[in-house]
């Protein structure tokens, strides 16, 4: 079993995804909210890249049969229902319903890691029953860093490298690549102070300039949920 970490989307290209077990991470906001939405009881969340392709899709699929969702940002998209903040998502609120969900990093790597043999979402939410996850899977593991906009993020190299190290520990016969290396020696120097590292961050200032900050606390509690999501036939549901 290898376990690989890429730090940005762009180097998706170079990659062949057949038979490997994939997590997407998009700790601000994207993977954190979809982890979120599933554990209030939402039925379904179909990502899509663009605006334009989830307006379609609510008028195929009959607007008052889903729940538009997603920004760009960091803000809420007019004329959509709700916004990519987790703390949006609650039960009352998406119960029972489709989520069609569109944001500016993570739906975006999520469509284009669909050839995966397994794609699973993660953030710390659900960090330790991910990790249990992919290493069940007993294939060469590849963690995604969404990143912002192309460029590396802080805090999705953070999660993939407690992922990456909490898969290591359980099996020690693993190959750590250079990446993985690199991402799991920064999340012991900085992993036990998280939500100051995400206020550090150049996404986690951002976010705090749009009055997200309460965003930032929810996203850095670890193991909160035992939910992996999991893409299939062309919607994320739990595993």
């Amino acid at each position: 079993m290898q376990i690989d970490v890429i730090l940005t989307p762009s180097e998706l290209s170079d990659i062949n995804l057949s038979g490997r077990w994939v997590a997407v991470i998009d700790v601000l906001r994207a993977t954190t909210t979809m982890v979120a939405a599933l554990d209030a009881g939402c039925r379904d969340i179909i990502p899509c890249p663009s605006v334009e392709e989830a307006t379609r899709l609510a008028e195929t699929l009959g607007r008052e049969n889903v729940t538009l969702c997603g920004e760009r940002e960091g803000n809420k998209i007019n004329g959509f229902d709700l916004g990519n903040s987790p703390l949006e998502f609650t039960e009352p609120v998406v119960k029972n319903k489709t989520l069609l969900m569109s944001t500016t990093n993570g739906t975006s790597v999520i469509s284009r890691a669909k050839p995966a043999t397994v794609l699973s979402i993660a953030g710390f939410s659900n960090a330790g029953a991910v990790a249990e996850f992919l290493a069940s899977g007993g294939s060469d593991i590849l963690l995604i860093c969404s990143g912002k906009l192309g460029r590396f993020s802080l805090e999705d190299m953070l999660c993939a490298g407690l992922l990456a190290g909490l898969v290591w520990e359980g099996n020690p016969e693993a190959i750590l690549s250079d990446g993985a290396r690199m991402a799991v020696s920064l999340y012991k120097k900085e992993g036990k102070s998280l939500l100051k590292a995400f206020k550090q961050s150049q996404h986690g200032e951002y976010l705090i300039s749009l009055g997200y900050l309460e965003d930032l606390k929810y996203a850095s509690q670890l193991d909160i949920s035992k939910t992996v999501p999991v893409f299939k036939d062309g919607r994320i549901v739990k595993s």
